[in-house]
């Protein structure tokens, strides 16, 4: 869940599970009694209004999740009255990017990853609504490059990035660097909590780097070591 460190003049946000949208939240914690392994909009914004006008950091572990609560969110971290500064803690991926880049200075641990792909939705319907739903898709999608091109570094065209996300890309920190504005910041070597390969691909993830080891994909939260070499993932 999301968990905030209130400092005298700064503080901080750890974003470290699955982003749902705020019903789905409710159902979580009158059900569970709990919201630990969700992120949701009524949340973060209740944590954010405890520390208006403070200087923010963002940690994010996160697979992603719900396209409309993460954008949701994404916006109240871009109003945040103070300077925003976001760090990938482990996964960022799919629309937990979006929350990364909404930040005035976005960082990356070494032994970090990010994913971008294309957005997705389950339906049901006759013809019609299935190419309506495509349209759908292909807006979202363009919104979601917007955000993704203002970030990028010179030279990186708006092609590429469209590509990118088309082949669902998966980038270490070294590679990250060569397509956005990110700052690498040193780590110590760890092994980092990120669920299990078949929830990975539940999640219609379809290019997991082959080598990301997974420990022991038997059990629902595992420990995959992380490969530190440059070009790990992506040659």
């Amino acid at each position: 869940m999301i968990k905030i460190v209130n400092q005298t003049a700064t503080a901080e946000i750890y974003i470290s599970g699955d982003i749902v949208d705020d019903a789905e939240g409710n159902i979580a914690r009158e059900f569970f009694q709990s919201t630990d392994g969700f992120e949701f909009p009524r949340e973060l914004k209740r944590q954010l209004d405890e520390v208006k006008d403070k200087d923010l950091t963002i940690y994010i572990n996160s697979y992603g999740g719900s396209v409309q609560a993460g954008i949701a969110m994404a916006n109240m971290i871009s109003r945040h009255n103070g300077h925003t500064t976001a760090i990938v803690d482990g996964f960022c991926c799919s629309i937990a990017t979006q929350i990364f880049f909404s930040a005035d200075s976005c960082k990356m641990n070494r032994n970090a990853y990010l994913m971008i792909h294309k957005p997705t939705v389950e339906i049901n319907g006759n013809a019609d609504e299935l190419r309506k739903a495509a349209e759908t898709l292909d807006t979202i999608q363009r919104g979601l490059e917007s955000v993704y091109q203002q970030k990028k570094i010179a030279g990186v065209t708006d092609a590429e990035i469209t590509e990118m996300m088309n082949n669902e890309t998966w980038l270490n920190s070294n590679k990250a660097i060569q397509y956005f504005n990110i700052e690498l910041i040193n780590s110590a070597v760890m092994k980092n909590c990120a669920g299990n390969l078949k929830k990975l691909k539940s999640l219609h993830f379809k290019n997991i780097p082959s080598k990301l080891k997974f420990e022991d994909e038997t059990i629902q939260k595992i420990e995959i070591s992380l490969a530190l070499a440059e070009g790990a993932l992506i040659e």
